[in-house]
């Protein structure tokens, strides 16, 4: 009974193991979108845009009146006259027989006149909303360059993982493996070397893939691969052209740009301080102690305000200092922009030159090892192989790198380059 049980046992299948899904597989363009849409930076500018559109509409409202109703209802008891707090519109109260007192009131207030203060402030965050929009650019523009860079460096690692395995895989399918002697030492020596390769290369790209992950805002352990062929083509780009395209389109001068003129409003309001204002004040009131209210007053009141502050002149200096430091920022990043520029446009034209020189230097060492008809898997073969692989490796690292230069020249300007 026993050996039946355990045979029984025996004769029941093992569960099933899950199968791993799919990776993810993205193309440049995808791998754009998918960054785009989960960026937290793209996520934050998206709302500080809201915000400063529901600013915009507070600085309108300043142009129309206030309105409301008010309405109360007291109970109290005086021996001498006194008036409610200021909270309740300072009602005076007499010593009465009735405890109980009622009152509604509709109100309006407008301001016609107010040195230009709300003509500034909705300059202000006029301004301020162009300002989040240019941020929003240069956040959008980030994150397709931090993209662009990451699937080139995870499609680079990957062709240069798969270029080290075929040979490893054609070096162990040799039939002259089983050499001898000092032939043989050198063959498991070469080959040594290359799964070194292999393992170093399988590293970098695990490490290709976590930046990749991170910049699509995805989970790490999330298995993806980069679709495509490492591939890039020639640009014709003029140094004169690019630079004024940058002094143009890039988002973060202009955001500079409406900072310094936020700055400069700032002055404006800040002179506004000593201008009078003229206020208009609209009321009518029901006040009495028993129903119907039959007891109606109106006022019609206009204002003038003269301010005396004391402290204006310092916040008038604190404002043209802050205007002159966004004058010297702009002036900083203009230049910061033109060093970037310079430098993206050099190491474009130092990549487009030496990705050909490469690529025709790992064709014709190619051709050699295939004329001198080498034995596979022997040491000869091994160490031309070797040769062919790191000219290879060279070729694909000056097209990523060519790939990338555009890719920092476009984030530099603002925009993409022109197709050739």
């Amino acid at each position: 009974m026993v050996l039946a049980f355990f045979l029984a046992l025996l004769a029941v299948p093992a569960p099933a193991q899950p199968v791993p899904p799919p990776p993810e597989t993205y193309t440049l363009e995808e791998a754009l979108h998918k960054a785009a849409r989960n960026s937290p930076e793209v996520q934050v500018a998206e709302h500080d845009i809201v915000i400063a559109e529901q600013r915009t509409v507070e600085a309108r409202f300043q142009f129309y009146p206030e309105v409301g109703l008010q309405a109360l209802a007291a109970r109290y008891s005086a021996r001498y006259p006194f008036s409610l707090r200021p909270e309740f519109r300072n009602i005076l109260l007499f010593p009465s027989n009735r405890q109980n007192i009622y009152s509604g009131q509709a109100y309006m207030t407008l301001s016609l006149y107010e040195g230009g203060k709300h003509v500034y402030t909705l300059r202000l965050a006029e301004t301020a909303l162009k300002q989040a929009r240019a941020k929003l650019e240069a956040a959008k523009l980030d994150v397709k360059a931090a993209t662009s860079r990451a699937w080139h460096a995870f499609l680079l690692a990957q062709e240069r993982l798969a270029a080290t395995e075929e040979l490893l895989a054609q070096a162990d399918k040799a039939p002259s493996r089983s050499a001898g002697g000092l032939a043989g030492l050198e063959i498991e020596a070469l080959e040594g070397d290359l799964r070194a390769q292999a393992g170093e290369e399988h590293r970098k790209r695990e490490d290709a893939r976590l930046d990749f992950l991170k910049v699509l805002n995805r989970e790490l352990d999330t298995s993806a691969v980069p679709s495509g062929t490492l591939q890039t083509e020639a640009v014709d780009v003029d140094l004169r052209r690019v630079l004024l395209w940058a002094v143009e389109l890039r988002p973060e001068l202009q955001a500079q740009t409406y900072r310094a003129h936020m700055d400069a409003i700032a002055v404006n309001l800040a002179l506004g301080r000593r201008t009078p204002s003229v206020l208009l004040g609209l009321d009518t009131e029901l006040t009495g102690q028993t129903f119907p209210l039959n007891r109606n007053n109106w006022d019609a009141t206009v204002a003038v305000r003269l301010p005396f502050s004391l402290d204006f002149w310092t916040q008038h200096t604190q404002k043209l200092s802050e205007q002159r430091q966004s004058e010297v920022r702009r002036a900083e990043l203009r230049d910061q922009v033109h060093l970037e520029v310079r430098k993206a446009h050099g190491d474009l034209v130092h990549w487009q030159a030496e990705w050909p020189r490469r690529e025709s230097e790992w064709l014709r060492l190619k051709e050699l090892r295939e004329r001198a008809q080498m034995v596979p898997g022997s040491v000869d073969w091994l160490k031309a192989s070797a040769l062919v692989l790191a000219s290879r490796k060279r070729l694909l690292d000056s097209v990523a790198e060519h790939a990338v230069a555009r890719t920092r020249l476009e984030r530099a300007v603002g925009r993409a380059l022109p197709a050739p």
